[in-house]
This record gives structure tokens, C-alpha cells and sequence, in this order.
């Protein structure tokens, strides 16, 4: 019998948790697009949080999704109530259809995109299909560093 091996997402950049049900925004604050963990930060570079396949870059640029191996599909969502969605904001370094480790580059924020909004930019990281693939374990740190274990997913 072979065991099912959990899926490690890690931090996408050097922030501040927030738990979704912290979050100003109906959507991600009752799960309604999935599961998962925010990061607040003022970092400009943005990587990817695993292994897997760009599937999706949002035309404005402010999101992006992938697919793992294991069939985990995730959101990462730039900026939450921001008025600033302009894809003159989002240098992307990927394209889709790439495959990228958890050590890639994905974008880099443009940065009058971090003085707009007061040198925090609120990044929610969400499993899009959750239900088939919940998370086991959160990372209960305040702060994380780029690369920390930020979740655990079945």
C-alpha cells in the first residue's frame, strides 16, 4: 500500500500572516474560492511557492495560477480592494504553460505599485480545489521568510 504524500507550499515572499478570515473581502474571507493563507508584505519579488505549471497570468497581471503534479490547483492573488489592477504594475518572468520550482522568480512588482498601497500589498495563496486536497497543517508564525513552510496539504 502506498502512502499518499503531503505537498508542502512555502512562503512566497518575506511577510506578515493573515488568515483568510482576517481578510476584507467576502470572497477569500468565506473561503468561497478555497482554502488557504495570505501574506502581507512590501517585498517587490514574488516566487513561486512549489513545483508545478504556470496555468494562468490574469490579463491586469495581478494573479496567476498553477497546477502541481498531484493535480493541486492554486491561486496566488496579488492585492485585495486595490483600485491599481494594471498589468504596467506586474513584470512576469514566466510565461504559461512553464514549469517552475519553488525557488522561481515568478514577477517582480513594479515600485510605485508598492507606494500605492502604503508599502503593503496583501497576497492570498488559496487551493482552489480544497475540498479534494485540505490542508493538514498552517504555519502559526506572525512573520515568515521567503521559502518557510507556510502550509501542508493532503
Amino acid at each position: 500500500m502506498f502512502l499518499k504524500k503531503n505537498t508542502i507550499i512555502h512562503a512566497i515572499c518575506d511577510g506578515k500572516i493573515v488568515y483568510l478570515d482576517d481578510i476584507d473581502d467576502y470572497a477569500f474571507s468565506h473561503y468561497l474560492i478555497g482554502d488557504g493563507i495570505a501574506i502581507e508584505t512590501d517585498q517587490r519579488e514574488i516566487y513561486s511557492p512549489c513545483d508545478g505549471i504556470i496555468t494562468t497570468i490574469a490579463q491586469s497581471g495581478h494573479a496567476f495560477t498553477m497546477q502541481l503534479k498531484n493535480g493541486i490547483e492554486l491561486l496566488i492573488h496579488i492585492g485585495i480592494n486595490h483600485q491599481h489592477h494594471s498589468s504596467e504594475y506586474f513584470h512576469y518572468h514566466i510565461q504559461v504553460g512553464e514549469q517552475v520550482t519553488s525557488q522561481t522568480l515568478i514577477l517582480t512588482l513594479d515600485k510605485n505599485y508598492i507606494s500605492l498601497h502604503n508599502h503593503e500589498i496583501l497576497i492570498p495563496i488559496i487551493v482552489l480545489n480544497s475540498q479534494e486536497h485540505p490542508i493538514k497543517t498552517m504555519t502559526t508564525s506572525p512573520k515568515v521568510t521567503l521559502g518557510q513552510k507556510i502550509l501542508t496539504l493532503k
